[in-house]
């Protein structure tokens, strides 16, 4: 088969999931991932063609999409700020969204020359690693209850030769931790269990449930927590930073303002939602 005929191939059999652009960037994603080929190597030989041991994969991997899976978990790979993490199904893919997190982290921190940080629910580390590899003289720390995420975290940070301290347990019952943070940051698990049916497959049948869902009699839970860990671990004028469900937003300002939290800031994604919580102690 030629490369250009698989790539028709792909186009066609996910033209209902994706945009064309989209597709043929997990194309060559998937190109690159199993036969090291550069996306390139289509403009230069356009006729080239693929052995069959060269196609199976390819064509594995073009199941496994029309199943659902995504990409990353297939590469085993996803980028988040400038890095290269390690995933898989035992850990929620890093988003867009979180980078603006990150990025409003790095703000309220401009003026803190050695800041000390726990990111509670780290995943993949997407966030702690982020923080330790923009803010080399701070003192990174990371919570994490899923022992397989805490392991992919802890292949990132070696990975990424970095230094973050890992620690297994429950932001709602967490283990003896650091009292004198600058920050507390976190993406916890925010989407009630009555949503799930309304989203997408990829995410709903393939990414872990205890990082994505929230009880639905309690969707909020996982902010209470948060605030009264911070009051016992932030030092004073520390701040504590958490994306959420857009819907939630201000009942996530509230909670944080009825446990004692002031100069509260809620903040929109790029796609002009509210998503993002700041306080300080």
């Amino acid at each position: 088969m030629l490369l250009t005929d698989l790539r028709a191939q792909y186009r066609k059999a996910l033209a209902g999931n994706y945009q064309e652009e989209e597709i043929d960037s997990i194309f060559f994603r998937l190109l690159e991932h199993f036969l090291g080929l550069p996306r390139f190597i289509i403009g230069l030989e356009p006729k080239r063609f693929l052995l069959r041991e060269e196609e199976e994969p390819l064509l594995q991997g073009l199941n496994r999409l029309l199943q659902g899976e995504p990409v990353q978990y297939i590469t085993g790979k996803a980028f988040f700020m400038d890095l290269e993490l390690a995933v898989g199904p035992g850990v929620l893919i890093p988003r867009p969204e979180t980078e603006e997190l990150v990025m409003w982290a790095l703000e309220i921190l401009e003026n803190r020359p050695k800041p000390v940080i726990l990111d509670a629910g780290t995943g993949s580390g997407c966030i702690a690693l982020a923080l330790a590899s923009a803010l080399p003289a701070a003192t990174v720390h990371a919570l994490e209850i899923s022992t397989e995420a805490l392991r992919l975290a802890r292949q990132n940070n070696s990975q990424l030769d970095l230094e973050v301290a890992f620690h297994q347990g429950d932001m709602c019952d967490p283990p003896d931790l650091p009292k004198n943070l600058d920050l507390l940051i976190s993406n916890p698990p925010y989407i009630p269990d009555i949503e799930s049916e309304s989203l997408d497959k990829h995410v709903r049948e393939f990414e872990p449930h205890q990082a994505l869902f929230s009880p639905d009699d309690n969707p909020l839970k996982f902010y209470k927590c948060l605030a009264k860990m911070g009051l016992e671990q932030l030092k004073p004028e520390a701040f504590l930073l958490v994306e959420t469900h857009y819907q939630y937003a201000r009942e996530v300002a509230a909670i944080f303002e009825t446990a004692g939290y002031r100069d509260i800031q809620v903040k929109n994604d790029i796609f002009g939602k509210e998503r993002m919580v700041c306080a300080v102690k």
